[in-house]
């Protein structure tokens, strides 16, 4: 909260938007998980550790994270203070930048560990 402007931590309206936007940051997962799912035609993409599952999600955390960022600075929905560190060229926030690569990544990791996919029946039917 502290990286953006009039977001004061002890206000229940920040804390309420910080919430809001975690859900929003959840639809972004999926969204992420639906782009690998199509691209490389597998539900379980993530569990795959190739460089394509790999630069799908890094590449589609960040050109989301630098959209939303844009169009958010563009339209006045949120300003950063000067606490908050910028990308150089886009001029975005550094921190939620940084959070849609590390979700996503998480997520993604988590999910691998609990959907019970067999990795050697993975790579078999990725040699095939």
């Amino acid at each position: 909260m502290p990286l953006y402007q009039n977001m004061p931590v002890n206000d229940p309206y920040s804390w309420w938007l910080c919430f809001r936007a975690s859900l929003g940051d959840g639809v972004i997962i999926l969204a992420i998980w639906a782009i690998g799912a199509v691209l490389l035609r597998r539900v379980h993409w993530y569990e795959l550790r190739r460089p394509a599952s790999v630069a799908i999600l890094l590449l589609s955390g960040a050109v989301i994270a630098v959209g939303i960022e844009l169009h958010a600075l563009a339209t006045d929905r949120w300003a950063y203070t000067e606490l908050m560190p910028l990308l150089p060229i886009v001029d975005v926030g550094v921190s939620p930048f940084i959070q849609l690569l590390l979700l996503p990544w998480i997520s993604m990791v988590l999910a691998g560990r609990k959907s019970g996919v067999n990795r050697s029946e993975l790579k078999r039917s990725d040699d095939s």
